[in-house]
């Protein structure tokens, strides 16, 4: 289908397990939602380890359990509530074990979670998660809640702070900004995380060093708008502005912009996008709907024929750009008229990758209280009927591709010489994978250059060249 969004679990596998010094605890990690959330969870590991704490691979081997909670929509909620439970079952079977909740469900309702959870030892909101350590020697004395105040959060990580990497050797994620300054209607991210918050740029390219100099060969730069990256600071920074001085970096390395918004969108921006040394020609730029009643009640900032115009422009003046967008369907007063619309337009515009949500009511949103509320099933049954014609898409897309040339970051041993790969018009986790027979002798990963032998609806098989 282009896509295989899902939400993210990740538990620690950092690539060189600290060993424990002294009494300190073990800590087994879980790392919920999505990749600016993990970026959180990796502070929380570098302050850890910095102080001392070791980190242990298995639940079963760690007298501390961390879970950095997903509070965004109900099936995420669900997920990290699912976690909690199991862990409090982790903890009854021996004595002296803690349990620690991070992230944005206790950020969103921190009272409701210690209500509803009695055995946390400990509870974190986002301005708490740098000062977990002392948080934590402080639990195992008092045993004592921390309960963040009803306040949005403040706090920013820069390049100073101790961070583990939990990713695959190979890529990374650099947040550019936190926070939102948008008010669309379905969204309680900005209840949750606060007002946008970025980062200067100096501070993004010294991450930027550290991390290629890890090894990694794909810098991924997240934040909830990125395009916006920069207007905070009111000083002239700006997306584009962070890209060329990346782009100016040595090595051979990708970099790869994630979450952009289409009122932001600048032709300067998408100048880089399509003409850079690393910056790879792939847009992701949720749009969320098409039909203008839909986008005004979301609170979107444009409505369908300004979309569309925007669209067809960019596929005029840069055909090299890969297109990656997600839609919303269910949101209240979506007709049927408003949805057949949107697959219309869907299997017009033919997206290179899309994904697909299903609305969820989200207590303190405006659309939570709005009239015409879509029937949860009406709402799964467009999203499968979305995705499906974008399966159909996807492989007569694919298709086309089989005998071309194709660089791709080839990232994980399956077996032999087969590796599984990405070319640059794929992200990390959510969009398609290549398969490549490398030459003999590959140990290691990198990039190489393969030919497309075959084609499925979720990626391709490859021979390197």
């Amino acid at each position: 289908m282009g896509s295989r969004d899902r939400q993210s679990s990740q538990e620690t596998r950092p690539q060189e397990i600290t060993e424990s010094m002294g009494t300190s605890p073990a800590v087994h990690v879980i790392s919920l939602g999505c990749a600016k959330n993990l970026v959180d969870t990796e502070v929380m590991c570098g302050a850890l380890v910095t102080e001392g704490f070791c980190l242990a691979e298995e639940a079963k081997d760690a007298d501390i359990l961390l879970i950095n909670t997903c509070g965004f929509i109900r099936d995420a909620r669900q997920e990290s509530e699912d976690a909690i439970q199991r862990a409090l079952k982790w903890k009854s079977r021996q004595a002296g074990r803690m349990v620690v909740v991070a992230g944005c469900l206790v950020q969103r309702d921190p009272r409701q979670v210690a209500q509803d959870y009695p055995g946390i030892d400990l509870l974190l909101g986002l301005d708490e998660l740098r000062r977990l350590p002392e948080l934590l020697r402080h639990a195992q004395v008092r045993q004592a809640h921390v309960i963040p105040q009803g306040v949005l959060p403040s706090f920013l990580y820069d390049e100073h702070m101790p961070r583990l990497p939990l990713t695959p050797a190979t890529y990374g994620y650099v947040k550019v900004a936190e926070g939102c300054d948008h008010r669309c209607a379905y969204c309680a991210i900005p209840l949750i995380r606060g007002r946008q918050r970025s980062r200067t740029i100096p501070s993004v390219l010294a991450e930027c060093r550290q991390l290629l100099n890890l090894g990694m060969r794909e810098l991924n730069l997240i934040a909830q708008d990125t395009s916006r990256y920069g207007e905070d600071l009111g000083d002239g920074t700006s997306l584009e502005k962070l890209l060329r001085e990346i782009d100016r970096l040595p090595g051979e390395f990708w970099v790869r912009v994630l979450y952009t918004h289409p009122l932001h969108i600048t032709d300067g921006l998408l100048d880089v996008l399509a003409h850079s040394r690393h910056v790879v020609p792939y847009l992701d730029m949720p749009l969320q709907h098409i039909a203008t009643n839909v986008l005004h009640n979301m609170g979107r900032g444009m409505d369908g024929p300004s979309t569309r115009a925007l669209l067809e422009r960019i596929r005029a003046q840069y055909p090299n750009l890969a297109f990656r967008t997600t839609f919303l369907v269910g949101f209240p007063g979506e007709t049927t008229a408003d949805f057949e619309e949107l697959l219309a337009f869907v299997r017009a515009f033919r997206f290179d990758r899309l994904g697909a949500f299903a609305f969820s009511l989200e207590q303190g949103t405006p659309a939570a209280t709005m009239p015409n509320q879509v029937p949860p099933r009406t709402a799964t049954r467009r999203k499968n009927l979305l995705l499906a014609a974008q399966q159909e898409i996807s492989l007569e897309n694919n298709r086309k591709m089989v005998g071309q040339k194709v660089n791709v970051l080839l990232e994980e041993k399956i077996r032999g010489r087969t590796w599984q790969g990405r070319t640059p018009f794929d992200a990390p986790d959510v969009d398609q994978v290549v398969t490549v027979t490398t030459r003999p002798g590959r140990k290691t990963p990198g990039f190489a250059t393969a030919i497309i032998t075959a084609a499925s609806e979720y990626g391709w098989t490859a021979t390197e060249k």
